[in-house]
């Protein structure tokens, strides 16, 4: 249960919806840093002094096997630039995925978008941002509050202690309090199973090809759970119910929720002048997880963002886009998925012949346009949307 502690936000810009809160950070309690996660407290900013003292001596006393090694950083991003320092960091593969991130250089700092899946991920950018601009990250974004996008967020905050906003939409900031955290408890939990599964699929491997990808794979998977041990919650500092818009010198940067989608708080981050669009996972690369979201409301909210003015466009996930082709396959894709499932429950289907029926009609049409997971992952995509016309919300 996530603790009353956390308090109201100081201020409200009734213009923007705009709160604003010190950043607090829930923190693990210490006694768990290498087992089960138990509790969770907030650390206000008149801690933090204490707080870093209290982490060093804290370090010095881990054993080795709770401190993940370093990765070099572009092993895990490539950066590819958007416009006149404006970048975007493509997560390459990994057993623990890991988001894709903006890069935006403004007059005075830098606004980075997501954070990925842990801290290390996070670090790994920032090292890359260093060799981009001497200038300091002044603001985070989350999109949303799924693991791999603001996992990372504690960071930013521990390497410019000057101070790092973290933006999000209200929506976001309370889904991570009240989702996000019993998750990542939970899957502290669970981690140590699926540490045991990788092994015994490692002492069955039966070719060196496949042993040396299983054994990658549980080398970041201890390396993840080590990280999960130790890692800080650290919440938005600044949220907003409809838009922020932030400008530093000639760059513009325009904040936006648009409606509900992949969850109830994504956020688009649009720079009118350069004409890029930042996604997070309301559009990308891969087939859509639709776990979380709001099928029906996303395709109108797909439409409000497609009616924005921009060429460029980078996805949670997947490579750079352009144009707006892709938004018009993900409408029809949740058009045809939500028609065909209502059309099968009406007819009495249950749920197992809806998956059949309607993943096999989604895989001939759609399968060559998505990732090769696409035959996979489309039975989740079914099985949403049958709970979502059998079981309206």
């Amino acid at each position: 249960m996530v603790p009353n502690a956390i308090g109201p936000f100081n201020r409200c810009n009734n213009k923007h919806g705009l709160h604003t809160s010190a950043t607090p950070i829930v923190a693990f309690s210490p006694r768990f840093l290498c087992s089960t996660l138990s509790a969770v407290s907030v650390q206000q900013p008149e801690d933090a002094h204490v707080k870093s003292r209290l982490s060093l001596f804290l370090f010095l006393l881990l054993p080795a096997t709770c401190l993940a090694a370093p990765v070099p950083s572009d092993d895990l991003f490539d950066l590819k630039p958007i416009a006149d320092g404006v970048y975007a960091a493509i997560a390459k593969p990994a057993y623990k995925i890991n988001c894709n991130a903006a890069i935006i250089i403004l007059g005075d700092g830098v606004l980075v978008v997501d954070t990925h899946s842990k801290p290390s991920a996070a670090r790994a950018l920032i090292e890359q941002i260093k060799k981009l601009t001497p200038k300091p990250v002044k603001f985070v974004v989350n999109t949303h509050f799924h693991w791999d996008h603001y996992q990372g967020n504690e960071a930013y905050p521990s390497s410019w202690p000057a101070g790092v906003e973290i933006i999000s939409s209200e929506a976001t900031r309370q889904n991570i309090q009240r989702l996000g955290i019993p998750r990542l408890k939970n899957e502290i939990v669970t981690m140590p199973q699926e540490i045991a599964n990788l092994k015994n699929d490692l002492e069955k491997a039966s070719t060196a090809e496949h042993k040396a990808a299983i054994q990658e794979n549980l080398r970041q998977a201890e390396a993840y759970f080590g990280e999960l041990k130790l890692m800080q919650v650290t919440l938005p500092t600044m949220t907003f119910d409809r838009s922020l818009i932030l400008r530093r010198g000639s760059r513009t940067v325009e904040i936006l929720w648009l409606g509900r989608a992949h969850t109830d708080g994504d956020v688009f981050v649009f720079l009118p002048n350069e004409k890029f669009l930042a996604t997070g996972d309301s559009l990308h690369g891969w087939t859509p997880f639709m776990g979380d979201s709001y099928p029906y409301e996303w395709i109108q909210t797909l439409d409000a963002a497609e009616k924005l003015d921009f060429h460029t466009v980078l996805g949670g996930h997947g490579d750079v886009m352009h144009g707006k082709l892709r938004f018009e396959l993900w409408k029809e894709y949740f058009e045809d998925l939500m028609d065909r499932t209502a059309a099968a429950y009406a007819e009495g289907a249950s749920l197992e012949q809806a998956q059949k029926s309607v993943s096999a009609f989604l895989t001939r049409k759609y399968a060559a346009q998505f990732d090769p997971n696409f035959p996979k992952s489309v039975v989740a995509n079914v099985t949403k949307a049958y709970q979502v016309i059998a079981f309206p919300r």
